[in-house]
Order: structure tokens, then C-alpha cells, then sequence
């Protein structure tokens, strides 16, 4: 009874891409997680949402964070 994370139609979009090499695998160079990327991202030095998650996160008003209107 769980919701499908990916459809059939972009997951086999996603299969195509990867196909094209518009789309690649890199390895996180701190936690080692392989995660999908563009191929020009520099494989050497890539860090996941997971290792350095970006400027905003966690910014939301059900986080607690201050909302000015």
C-alpha cells in the first residue's frame, strides 16, 4: 500500500537519458553514495545533498524558522 517513489514513465525517461549520456553515476567523494548527475560534473570533488545540503534547507515555517510578512 505504498506510493510509487518513481513512475514507469519517468523512470524509463531516466533510462533514457542515462542512455544518451545526457545523465551519469558519480560517487559522493565524502559518504561514497552514488547519485545521478549531469557528466560534467567534476567527479572529484562532488559532494551529495545529503553531505552539504544546500543554503536553504530546513528553512521552512514547520522547521522554525522566522516568517516576516
Amino acid at each position: 500500500d505504498i506510493e510509487p517513489l518513481l513512475s514507469f514513465t519517468r523512470a524509463w525517461r531516466l533510462v533514457k537519458f542515462v542512455d544518451a549520456d545526457m545523465l551519469t553515476m558519480t560517487a559522493c567523494s565524502k559518504c561514497g553514495g552514488k547519485f545521478v548527475t549531469e557528466p560534467y560534473e567534476n567527479a572529484r570533488h562532488f559532494l551529495c545533498g545529503l553531505c552539504n545540503p544546500p543554503a536553504r534547507a530546513g528553512k521552512s515555517k514547520a522547521s522554525g524558522a522566522l516568517m516576516v510578512h
